[in-house]
């Protein structure tokens, strides 16, 4: 028998991923939340499964808290993951109160809110490797946080909060940590769809930095099928889902341009580096394959080309859309 799951934060890429691959079993049933109304369709994998057992709720889990916990407490669900976060990084230098409402405030009140309810098995929260600041070399669950924006300490307060919580409460939580996610649907101002967008519109790359920041890039099925298995044989605690890699945002570009037949210098300009930008993020991912028997699956090349498919296929609606970040009060 499938079981209810609530996705908070549904409508964002990594979300809405998520709501796919817990639908792909039709026994289940699948509720989302959300402070903006449902995406359009070319952003939400789940809409080519118009059948599924599937609900939206808009609720702003801030303001409209006292609604997302009655749909709690009528839904019942088996397991909560919760994906809703402020995630540009740059912007939590000018508003910080925002990302600590949301990223920190928000989280301890829906775990409070969850401690003890009989229906509960599983909180899963989803972390950020921006919380261990730059890492030199591969680091495992347990190390320091070494945060260098707002955005990082609000999550990496999130994360000792439930750590605590799991230590002297027993919560049921997991917690996901990856890098740099990618693949189809994604916000059309990350780094890999806006490098499709503007080589087709003849527009310049900007590198900040210079592009030189090591990211290791991994594909959206992979994570959330790290997620998933976590559900099936992991317990409370935390997961990395990384790939090893050292390139570099310089090399996904030019990846990019190669794979478009463009030519790399002539399509990019640098730009000043970000205010807290960290050298390296790299994971040390043994738990997720001792435990889980968890490895990445996806080529990157590969990905990277359904994403040019992707945009490619929905190029009138694409170009309709904005092509910038813009934040939501």
């Amino acid at each position: 028998m499938g079981k209810t799951y609530l996705v908070v934060g549904s409508n964002c890429f990594t979300g809405s991923h998520i709501v796919d691959a817990l639908l792909a079993d039709p026994s289940n049933r699948v509720i989302g939340t959300s402070r903006s109304p449902e995406y359009k369709d070319i952003f939400l994998p789940y809409k080519a499964r118009p059948n599924a057992a599937f609900e939206f709720h808009r609720i702003d889990s801030v303001s409209e808290f006292p609604k997302l916990s009655a749909l709690i407490d009528a839904s019942k669900p088996s397991v909560v993951v919760n994906v809703a976060a402020l995630s540009e990084v740059a912007l939590s230098n000018e508003r910080p109160v925002e990302y600590f409402e949301i990223n920190t405030l928000a989280v301890v009140k829906l775990c409070e809110h969850l401690r003890g309810k009989p229906f509960l098995e599983r909180y899963v929260h989803i972390s950020s490797a921006e919380i261990l600041g730059s890492c030199p070399k591969p680091i495992a669950e347990d190390a320091l946080f070494k945060p260098s924006t707002p955005y990082a300490v609000s999550k990496a307060a999130a994360d000792m909060h439930l750590d605590v919580l799991i230590k002297n409460t027993k919560f049921p939580a997991t917690l996901i940590r990856s890098t740099n996610v990618y693949g189809r649907h994604q916000q059309l101002f990350k780094i890999i769809p806006r490098c499709v967008i503007n080589l087709k519109l003849g527009k310049p790359i900007r590198l900040e930095g210079g592009g030189k920041a090591m990211k290791s890039f991994i594909h959206i099925r992979d994570v959330v099928r790290g997620l998933l298995t976590s559900l099936e044989k992991g317990g409370p605690g935390v997961y990395h889902f990384s790939v090893e890699s050292s390139q570099t945002v310089a090399d996904v570009v030019r990846a990019v341009c190669e794979a478009m037949g463009r030519d790399f210098t002539k399509a990019v300009e640098l730009a000043p580096d970000r205010v807290g930008q960290d050298a390296r993020y790299t994971l040390d991912c043994s738990k997720a394959r001792r435990e889980l028997g968890w490895a990445p699956r996806e080529d990157f090349e590969k990905g990277v080309r359904e994403v040019i498919d992707w945009i490619e296929a929905n190029w009138d609606a694409v170009r309709q859309e904005p092509l910038e970040y813009k934040h939501k009060t």
